[in-house]
């Protein structure tokens, strides 16, 4: 509980910092919106790609997070009742292995069974929180033309990228890719959006 606590603290505390710069473009479309965290190993760097039709029903946006090591990718799935929004990693949407059926679903491939433990233990992991600039939480993921976040947040998805990185990866050699906790803050906006993937 003092663990929950002190991380609690800690993210409102970055939060808070972080609300206090500028934000680069309060009426950037989310799939030009890009967004940056600075660490010791280096920048990590987050943003929204468009599919051609859909990703998932929640969004059609795709979400890569880049660091020093790899890309990862993700697609959006959110809850019902009292919602929240959780990540799902596939394999690069980009690829011309993707045209066909969309990308593959990493955590189908890395854990049998909906219902697995090791399923759930990385699922905890990759809950996504979109804030506004007065910090006000969202409800359900961004899609394309609209306003992006100011901020977002995924503060435990470094739990899996220090004990099972290779779940949200194709990459094989995959291995321990650290990052702190912390808060994405939008540092540019394309003036492009990014060539849709597919599906």
């Amino acid at each position: 509980m003092l663990k929950t606590a002190n991380r609690l603290a800690a993210l409102l505390l970055a939060l808070a910092a972080v609300a206090s710069a500028p934000a680069v473009a309060a009426d950037c479309p989310a799939e030009r919106a890009v967004y940056g965290l600075e660490t010791e190993d280096g920048p990590l760097e987050l943003g929204f790609i468009p599919a051609r039709s859909m990703a998932t029903i929640a969004s059609d946006l795709y979400l890569y997070l880049t660091t020093p090591q790899r890309t990862y990718w993700f697609t959006f799935s959110v809850s019902n009742g009292y919602s929240g929004m959780t990540l799902w990693p596939v394999s690069d949407p980009r690829s011309a292995a993707a045209e066909p059926d969309g990308p593959r679903q990493l955590l189908d491939l890395y854990a049998e069974g909906e219902d697995s433990a090791e399923r759930q233990e990385v699922a905890s992991s990759l809950r996504f929180y979109a804030l506004d600039e007065d910090l006000t939480f969202w409800f359900v993921p961004p899609n394309a033309g609209e306003p992006a976040p100011h901020y977002v947040m995924m503060p435990e998805i470094g739990l899996t990228l220090w004990y099972n990185p290779k779940a949200l990866t194709e990459d094989p050699t995959a291995d321990r890719d650290p990052i702190p906790r912390g808060v994405f803050q939008q540092t540019k906006c394309l003036t492009e959006a990014p060539a849709p993937a597919f599906p």
